[in-house]
């Protein structure tokens, strides 16, 4: 409750050089402060212009978890699973693009649109782990891509 708090964190997460901090300050800004005017705008640019990974998926996760019934919130992921920019440099990072297809199929999996998107990911994404992915989900729903 003290007014204080907002600023700082709103600091934190555009000032800090630590990754882990600053994707715990999107989780709080979710979490803590979602009624306030600046955070669903601030999420939105941290999934997709942050330039670390960690703190763009953790920023996906949060705005699925908080707007998954927004009637934007679809579309929004979608261009992530596709746009999202990532190249991978070590096998243990987060891949923001598998982070918002985890997130439609988790809240989405009936929408007209999430199996062609699985497919498409399945044969074009260019991270291979996301790519393993998107064909280990057509696999447990029985579509074969070859």
């Amino acid at each position: 409750d003290d007014p204080d708090t907002l600023p700082i964190l709103k600091q934190l997460a555009t000032t800090d050089e630590n990754e882990f901090v600053r994707s715990a300050v999107v989780q709080e800004l979710a979490r803590g402060w979602k009624d306030d005017p600046d955070t669903l705008p601030w999420l939105k640019q941290f999934a997709t212009t942050d330039e670390n990974e960690f703190v763009r998926s953790a920023a996906v996760q949060e705005l699925a978890r908080g707007c998954k019934d927004e009637p934007w919130m679809f579309e929004f992921l979608c261009s992530i699973a596709v746009n999202g920019p990532f190249k991978r440099k070590d096998d243990w990072e987060d891949n923001p693009r598998q982070t918002a297809l985890e997130a439609i199929i988790q809240h989405y999996p009936d929408h007209p649109q999430t199996l062609p998107l699985l497919r498409d990911r399945a044969m074009r994404e260019p991270d291979k782990k996301v790519r393993e992915f998107a064909n280990k989900q057509l696999r447990k729903r029985g579509v074969n891509i070859s």
